[in-house]
């Protein structure tokens, strides 16, 4: 266990991660999250080999310029690979749903379940004095769920260079 969480990252996880990209991870693998029309999820019943969290906001112009990378990832590992969730935090979940739903996004949008206690919400949008930065990403890879990539700001997930690590936590996922 790490900072109370049940810790789902083996040690043979992503190299140098922090001490808050842990908490972060270990947080998000044992959160309960609830979806628009209210049910309970879990990223265990997530069954494709990478699971990518985007922490973000329909305010965010860096989430947004993101979100079309996602998708071209997604297109790029083909279509059993992948599995996104667009984690919203709970003071964004009524905009952030309108956009979803006018956008027609193909993602699943979630947002942790109304009993999450203020710890585990600080820990996964690695709030520091009351403040977080987005987009944030988690990315998950295989059956254990070994965290692979933790990040602060927008990604380009379609640059090669980013395209070739996602093949290979797919590959090593196994």
């Amino acid at each position: 266990m790490l900072a109370g969480y049940p810790l789902a990252i083996p040690a043979r996880g992503m190299a140098g991660a922090s001490p808050a990209e842990l908490r972060q991870a270990a947080a998000l693998a044992g959160a309960e999250f609830t979806d628009a029309q209210g049910a309970i999820h879990r990223l265990s019943e997530l069954a494709r080999p990478l699971v990518l969290i985007n922490l973000w906001a329909a305010w965010c112009i860096g989430c947004l310029i993101e979100l079309p990378t996602i998708r071209g990832l997604g297109s790029q590992l083909g279509p059993e690979a992948l599995d996104v969730v667009l984690l919203s935090h709970d003071m964004n979940w009524r905009a952030d749903l309108a956009y979803v739903r006018e956008a027609g996004s193909p993602f699943r949008h979630w947002r942790l379940s109304p009993q999450a206690t203020a710890n585990v919400v600080a820990a996964a949008f690695r709030i520091d004095a009351d403040r977080f930065g987005l987009p944030q990403s988690v990315v998950f890879a295989g059956r254990k769920r070994t965290l692979v990539r933790s990040c602060q700001g927008s990604v380009e997930w379609t640059a090669p260079e980013q395209l070739r690590a996602a093949r290979a936590w797919l590959e090593a996922a196994g």
